[in-house]
């Protein structure tokens, strides 16, 4: 089932609301929205997926990435700008998520490093589900 959603992105740089779509899956929950234009990236739009202890956040649009979440451990993968293509390393120290089909939050604690420079971050998206989609 598919319901419009509220969503508040949470960062040390920025907090920004979105309108976007929350998906029960059989074993988790997709949010979808896009990025707003004041963040100056053109078009992105931004794929949540959280099932069980792994949050997998993909862009799509001006912006291309895939990034794996996953308490303890290291993935590593590209980031693609219209600048160029940049190599990513992320370890995810702390995820902490409590979401369903209704919403919820998710709270990532993590240090990505792109291009080689490593930096800590910290990710709170709340999500609040509205009517059902027809």
């Amino acid at each position: 089932m598919k319901r419009n959603a509220d969503i508040t992105v949470q960062s040390r740089e920025t907090t920004y609301r979105a309108g976007g779509v929350i998906e029960q899956l059989a074993d988790g929950v997709r949010i979808t929205y896009q990025e707003p234009k004041e963040l100056k990236m053109g078009t992105v739009t931004t794929t949540l997926t959280v099932r069980g202890g792994v949050a997998a956040l993909s862009r799509t649009g001006a912006v291309r990435c895939a990034l794996r979440f996953e308490e303890g451990k290291l993935h590593r993968s590209v980031y693609e700008t219209y600048y160029g293509t940049f190599p990513t390393e992320l370890r995810t120290h702390t995820l902490r998520a409590k979401m369903d089909g209704s919403g919820g939050l998710l709270d990532l604690h993590y240090t990505l490093a792109v291009g080689g420079a490593p930096d800590e971050h910290r990710l709170k998206i709340l999500v609040r589900a509205k009517e059902e989609m027809k």
